[in-house]
């Protein structure tokens, strides 16, 4: 399967997938309770131990800091399909909501940037908040995608009928997204806000 496809099932952004019985074979469960999750997970009714929830903390506004780098640049390759968190900024909600709205604090993640492809805009090692609850190109704006087997962070720009990716740094050249290799891109998030991490002597 293609890189793409694999996240789109693995995050929801897919309902369902042609491949879900031979996926199911690798996983050792049930289709129908990989595709529906109806009955017991495997055929041997075991199910799966049960993972502690955080609880929401009220008047506490938290952003998990994924352990993935994207690319301002030509492209990171992919080397895991599995994204951990790595920690968590904690806000007020008045300060979340005046920052990222009314969104959900499970639609906005922090992921870091490497590369110069954004500058000036963004510099390499600073960090973007993401609406992951975004994967399809909506409007005009700064997007966190995966083309083919790698991470970007680009501006997505429609030109006509083909998607323009566009870095800010005038060094890289622009490329497109076309009707041709559209199945190759998988929208990952919308970057909302950057934070600088650039640090000054006094």
């Amino acid at each position: 399967m293609a890189q793409p496809s694999v996240w789109k099932l693995a995050s929801g952004g897919a309902k369902g997938s042609r491949k879900t019985v031979q996926i199911a074979q690798v996983l050792g469960v049930r289709p129908e309770w990989l595709s529906d999750g109806i009955g017991p997970m495997r055929d041997d009714a075991q199910e799966p131990a049960n993972v502690p929830v955080s609880i929401n903390e009220p008047g506490i506004f938290r952003v998990d800091v994924l352990d993935l780098t994207f690319s301002a640049g030509p492209g990171s390759f992919m080397i895991s399909e599995f994204v951990e968190v790595l920690h968590a900024i904690e806000f007020t909600t008045d300060h979340a909501r005046s920052l990222f709205g009314n969104r959900n604090q499970g639609d906005v993640k922090v992921m870091t940037v490497d590369g110069d492809s954004m500058c000036p805009t963004i510099q390499s090692g600073d960090r973007l908040f993401f609406d992951v609850s975004v994967r399809n190109f909506k409007v005009d704006g700064v997007y966190a995608f995966v083309f083919g087997q790698h991470f970007h962070v680009k501006r997505l720009q429609m030109q006509g009928l083909q998607l323009a990716v566009l870095s800010d740094n005038p060094a890289y050249k622009d490329w497109y997204v076309t009707e041709d290799n559209q199945d190759q891109l998988y929208i990952m998030g919308k970057a909302m806000i950057h934070e600088s991490i650039a640090y000054n002597k006094l």
